[in-house]
């Protein structure tokens, strides 16, 4: 076997093992992601195939979001921290060349694979003790990962498999096996805390069922109506769901009433999951208006707004990100690089609607980036490492132009 094809073959096992490990470990994502792009940079004929997706508008796209962080640099007024966190989408070209599109495909089913394994895995420790989950004991320590990346994962899971369930890919024992997988990750949805997955989730079911049933009224309205139901039950059998549902909408109301407090009240109320991001895209955006055209560079933000915090007539606290990307991205580049940001999303929209009706991921094309536009609100996902890693998987998936001709060898 010569040394080019070992290479493909490595490449091909590190690319699906990717997909499977990533709901489960930060390092095993790291070290596949890594050996990929190695591997595929040590194959001199990877490089047509990189140089041919940098020349398409959304792969120059990504390109450009690496360029403004080395550019970032040049007006970087404080010490630089965590600025290569956004890594894997740099890598993006480099990732959708790395394997063939029958691997790239096979990519999609492995991290539903991993999916189901991380969610049994999850129903494994909740019904271990379920007593005590009843009573409210809940954490991290029930998941493989953290709520703040295992709901979105879940979340993007659920729109795969309405995808292949809605376009009517699975038949007869496959078909059987989607829909109780799909009913019980949307359950498993509601009984974690995730909430940012739990607003995309809301948003995933519309969309897809929009795509799919647009033209048949009834069927649409049964879904949104089978949405509504899911939401009932969920509120009124999930103590978790309910729960971090009431905490938010309690927290959001104290926070706006603390604002013409003392500063002692202020750090009572403000030091809750929801009032702390209220407050710290608050004081991000009083630093984004002073800088508000190229922003403070790359890797600024902590020491930026530590130092604010240091230097505030208020009480401000600190912290290493504003949990929103949005504002992360503002404080950063200013309206120069959120443009450049904003763009990349566009990008894939617009790819997304050049592709074949037929393409069998069209329609989650058109939901990932909508997808992290929103919950990209609540916290920092493309900043964040699983999220992040997930972003950059699918992206190199979806798009890929050749892809589309996977349909038309299927039909012939």
């Amino acid at each position: 076997m010569s040394v080019t094809k070992i290479n493909q073959n490595f490449r091909n096992f590190s690319f699906l093992a990717l997909g499977l490990l990533m709901p489960f470990s930060a390092a095993a994502i790291s070290i596949f992601m890594i050996l990929l792009i190695i591997g595929t940079l040590l194959d001199k004929s990877s490089y047509q195939k990189i140089f041919y997706n940098l020349k398409t508008s959304l792969f120059q796209s990504f390109a450009l979001f690496f360029i403004l962080h080395m550019a970032g640099f040049f007006w970087l007024e404080v010490e630089s921290i965590n600025w290569h966190k956004s890594w894997m989408i740099w890598m993006i070209p480099i990732l959708a060349a790395a394997v063939d599109k029958h691997t790239a495909r096979k990519g999609v089913y492995a991290f539903m694979i991993g999916m189901m394994l991380a969610e049994l895995y999850v129903y494994y420790n909740i019904f271990s003790i379920w007593e005590e989950y009843l009573k409210g004991r809940y954490g991290d320590f029930l998941l493989p990962i953290s709520h703040i990346s295992y709901n979105p994962f879940l979340a993007i899971s659920i729109g795969l498999l309405m995808t292949t369930l809605l376009a009517g890919q699975y038949k007869n024992i496959r078909l059987i096996i989607g829909i109780i997988f799909l009913m019980t990750m949307v359950a498993n949805m509601f009984m974690t805390g995730g909430r940012a997955g739990q607003v995309g989730f809301i948003f995933i079911w519309l969309a897809i069922s929009y795509y799919y049933l647009r033209h048949n009224a009834s069927a649409l309205f049964g879904m949104v109506i089978s949405l509504v139901f899911i939401l009932l039950i969920a509120w009124n059998t999930s103590p978790v769901f309910k729960s971090r549902a009431l905490k938010a909408v309690d927290e959001i109301a104290l926070y706006q009433g603390h604002v013409q407090k003392s500063l002692e009240t202020n750090k009572k109320n403000s030091g809750t999951s929801v009032g702390l991001r209220l407050h710290w895209n608050e004081h991000s955006l009083k630093l984004f208006k002073e800088s508000p055209i190229y922003g403070y560079g790359t890797g600024s933000f902590e020491n930026t707004f530590n130092n604010y915090a240091e230097n505030s007539s208020e009480l401000v606290f600190k912290t290493s990100n504003p949990h929103s990307n949005h504002m992360l991205i503002l404080v950063q580049f200013g309206i120069v690089g959120f443009l450049i940001y904003l763009n990349m999303f566009y990008q894939q929209i617009r790819a997304a609607n050049m592709m074949p009706r037929d393409y069998e991921f069209r329609a989650m094309a058109f939901v990932l980036p909508f997808f992290f536009i929103l919950i990209s609100f609540y916290d920092s996902y493309i900043w964040g490492h699983h999220t992040q890693a997930l972003f950059a998987y699918l992206t190199a998936i979806f798009y890929r132009s050749d892809m589309n001709e996977l349909r038309e060898e299927a039909l012939h």
